[in-house]
């Protein structure tokens, strides 16, 4: 008898690149006779079928309680669909799962062994595309966290937001017409870190009233979360923002849910605010003498955190005794605020 499954998914959690690349290769995904004992068994033989860019794979398993497309969608990142059919036979069950996921996989596996034969024409375009991002924004001199900084902003100038639920590659679109949703956003963040060596998974929950996906990165051992479309607001003024570039759970929490299985994420070291230098200010006193030497200066723009008050921005400006106008970007977060204070003289 045929039975079927079948499950959606954004992304998963588990399993990733280096999870193949740094142990032996699974059996071939050709093979019908190979035989999963253990879920690990099954999602390493999805995880090889998505690298090899193939759309299904058939194994066999001892019984049909092995069958779980929900766990195996929860196990692999970039993972949006899988139709599974069974046949039950004396002793064994024969599964064959059809699956739809990112271009991320065969391209970086393409990318890890230098061999890109078995990409279609679309994927050989954004390997293309990829690698000539990478060798723009990403050095082997500079540590992680810049290499990461600048991939992050060159997504966020290049990419507008639009929402689109019915493109069938969302990367693609981001790479070459220059809009995506944000799983478009997300999966050419998540390859050209894959690229870059940076530790990186995808994170799924709801933002603004609707579904969403993310990134996390490792760095030096602490995970950070990083939502590159959120740093890239609909109808912004153009301005690269980092107000979730490297912030923590407490953080992400303030305006985010998550679904998905993650890391914990309680790293400050790395934080966009320390990243880029911003000065904390626990006094009012302190930010009038700190904004009023920015204008002074003739300062394009400044950033500044407060901790412990509310900062009255405007009185500060005018300590600095110019005519300017000014715009502010404030951001809450758990325990402490970010400013980014733009002028024009």
């Amino acid at each position: 008898m045929v039975l079927l499954c079948q499950a959606l998914s954004a992304c998963g959690n588990i399993y990733d690149i280096d999870t193949l690349l740094s142990g032996s290769k699974a059996a071939s995904a050709d093979s019908r006779y190979t035989l999963c004992t253990s879920q690990d068994d099954i999602t390493s033989l999805l995880l090889q079928t998505m690298y090899e860019n193939k759309d299904s794979c058939t194994f066999n398993v001892p019984d049909k309680s092995y069958v779980d497309a929900d766990a195996w969608l929860n196990s692999l990142a970039g993972l949006n669909k899988i139709h599974c059919e069974y046949i039950t036979y004396s002793g064994f069950c024969q599964v064959t799962a059809q699956i739809e996921y990112w271009d991320n996989y065969p391209i970086i596996y393409a990318y890890r062994s230098n061999d890109i034969s078995a990409l279609n024409e679309q994927q050989t375009a954004m390997y293309d595309r990829y690698c000539d991002i990478l060798s723009s924004t990403v050095s082997s001199s500079n540590p992680d966290v810049i290499n990461e900084l600048t991939v992050h902003d060159y997504i966020v100038n290049n990419v507008r937001y639009v929402l689109d639920r019915n493109s069938d590659s969302p990367a693609y679109d981001a790479l070459f017409n220059g809009s995506a949703s944000c799983s478009g956003y997300t999966e050419v963040f998540q390859t050209l870190m894959d690229m870059a060596g940076i530790r990186c998974i995808p994170v799924t929950g709801q933002a603004g009233g609707d579904s969403h996906i993310w990134n996390m990165v490792c760095l030096d051992g602490q995970w950070y979360h990083v939502d590159t479309t959120w740093d890239d607001p609909v109808g912004g003024d153009g301005t690269i923002r980092h107000n979730y570039f490297n912030i923590t759970d407490d953080d992400i929490l303030l305006d985010h849910t998550i679904e998905s299985w993650h890391p914990a994420a309680a790293g400050t070291d790395l934080a966009y605010y320390n990243v880029l230098g911003y000065t904390l200010f626990s006094s009012q006193s302190e930010l009038n003498h700190y904004l009023a030497s920015q204008v002074k200066s003739h300062a394009a723009s400044c950033n500044f955190m407060t901790r412990g008050f509310t900062p009255d921005i405007r009185a500060g400006v005018k300590c600095g005794k110019k005519t300017v106008s000014y715009r502010v970007l404030a951001t809450e977060r758990t325990g402490y605020s970010t400013y980014t204070v733009t002028f024009e003289y």
